[in-house]
């Protein structure tokens, strides 16, 4: 088994372009990413990080942007370590259309390291569903394991 990759996937009752609003706007990230603001110009080359308030808890570069089809950005821990001290890793996001109503959105995330693999662990499938939760019913997802993540982190 190859510890260095994760990969996730959801299919979502939205369209491509709702998806990736989600995935974009800081606001809507608030709601499903353990309280972060996700920020960007969502330009190739460009910086994005994951914020909540003063803390910055991850930080990388865009380097494909593909609207509304795929992102591919590099992906740094920047407030724990060990895994502060790995290097970047890197996440695609894929979205592909299934039908004029849903989307299946896939995420990769390759060239993990233990330490960030560690960080990582659970939180992808938590973020996605509270991705779907939000575009689904516009409400967030309350989950009590994700809101024990959020205040760990």
């Amino acid at each position: 088994m190859d510890n260095s990759r994760h990969e996730a996937q959801v299919e979502i009752r939205a369209t491509p372009e709702q998806v990736w609003s989600a995935l974009t706007d800081p606001e809507q990230t608030r709601a499903y990413y353990y309280g972060t603001e996700i920020r960007s110009d969502w330009q190739p080359g460009s910086r994005w990080t994951s914020e909540s308030g003063d803390e910055l808890y991850l930080d990388g570069e865009l380097l494909e942007v593909d609207r509304p089809r795929r992102i591919v950005q590099t992906f740094h821990v920047t407030i724990e370590e060990p895994a502060a001290s790995d290097p970047p890793s890197r996440v695609t996001w894929e979205l592909t259309p299934i039908d004029n109503e849903t989307t299946r959105l896939r995420m990769i995330h390759e060239d993990l390291r233990p330490a960030t693999r560690d960080y990582v662990d659970g939180g992808w499938e938590h973020i996605l569903a509270g991705l779907k939760a939000l575009l689904e019913t516009g409400e967030p997802m309350n989950s009590p394991a994700g809101e024990q993540m959020a205040a760990a982190r």
